[in-house]
């Protein structure tokens, strides 16, 4: 596989801050777009939670990788839940519940088929990787957290827990032979080269340096999430209940300063460290292929010479 030009780089990079800056702005677009519907600030924030979860649980939209048919079902779904109790007299938090419930059992239910679907004619199943952990332990605790508050300042800083959540199963992962950054971070560094693939595997495998390189970029990641989730509870409550626009754009500040701060320094200082030890270890393993196989020149001097006849 070809690595991706320019061009395809700069599009897939505008992409992914358009990506971010959506997750950013969306609820909050929701909620005041909402607005003139006259429902609760709770049930206007859950709109715009349901619709970012079924976003983020469907893929990267700047890969190609997006699932639409799956963000379409945990929208429409939770969404269909929610009005459903809200039209039938339900409170707030019910129908917050319900729409929990009905996008978590959509989730697990991917997840689940996902899993079946590899393991089938017979192949080994693949372990499961942190995202998936971090989906199931998200899901719970949506559950449980709707279940508990109904007030818009604590829905709006649900997203906190979860963040809080992700750090610490990303934080977890880092002393374990799958760390959530080495199997996020390969396919980058192989850059489509199965022999760059081979290369990142017997690295991992040999070499502590290059371990400890993955780990400190996944360890610190963990720190990141659950700084930005104490910090964005801290903003939240700042605010006044009936400042809820204001609060939520304000709390998505911490996230971009420390996203950006880890960026840097990883994408500055470590990552390079890493690329050259995978580039060292892939030229010498083509040292070794070369010595291991003589010029086609060598091998036909050889046999002429054995077949020729003397005299």
């Amino acid at each position: 596989m070809a690595e991706p030009d320019k061009r395809t780089k700069a599009i897939r990079v505008l992409t992914g801050i358009a990506n971010l800056a959506a997750d950013m702005l969306l609820p909050t677009l929701i909620y005041l777009a909402l607005t003139p519907t006259g429902l609760s600030a709770s049930l206007r924030l859950t709109v715009g939670g349901i619709l970012l979860g079924a976003k983020a649980i469907s893929g990267r939209i700047e890969t190609g990788e997006f699932r639409w048919r799956l963000a379409l079902l945990t929208a429409i779904v939770p969404l269909i839940a929610v009005f459903g109790c809200h039209l039938a007299g339900c409170g707030d938090r019910i129908s917050m519940v319900a729409g929990a419930i009905a996008g978590a059992v959509i989730v697990l239910a991917d997840l689940a088929r996902t899993r079946l679907r590899k393991t089938a004619h017979g192949t080994p199943r693949p372990p499961i990787d942190t995202f998936a952990i971090i989906v199931l332990a998200e899901v719970v605790t949506s559950v449980v957290l709707t279940s508990i508050s109904g007030d818009a300042r604590f829905v709006l800083a649900r997203g906190s827990f979860y963040l809080a959540v992700a750090g610490l199963i990303v934080l977890a992962s880092t002393w374990t032979d799958r760390p959530m950054m080495r199997v996020v971070l390969k396919p980058v560094a192989a850059k489509g080269d199965p022999l760059r693939a081979a290369a990142y595997d017997r690295l991992w495998a040999s070499s502590k340096r290059f371990r400890t390189i993955y780990r400190t970029v996944n360890g610190s990641l963990g720190l990141v999430l659950l700084a930005d989730a104490v910090l964005r509870i801290v903003v939240i409550y700042s605010f006044s209940s009936g400042q809820i626009a204001q609060s939520g754009l304000a709390s998505q500040l911490p996230f971009v300063m420390l996203i950006a701060a880890w960026f840097l320094i990883n994408r500055g200082l470590l990552i390079p460290r890493a690329r050259r030890m995978l580039d060292a270890e892939c030229d010498v393993a083509q040292g070794s292929e070369k010595e291991l196989s003589p010029p086609a020149g060598d091998f036909y001097t050889r046999v002429s010479s054995a077949v020729r006849p003397t005299g």
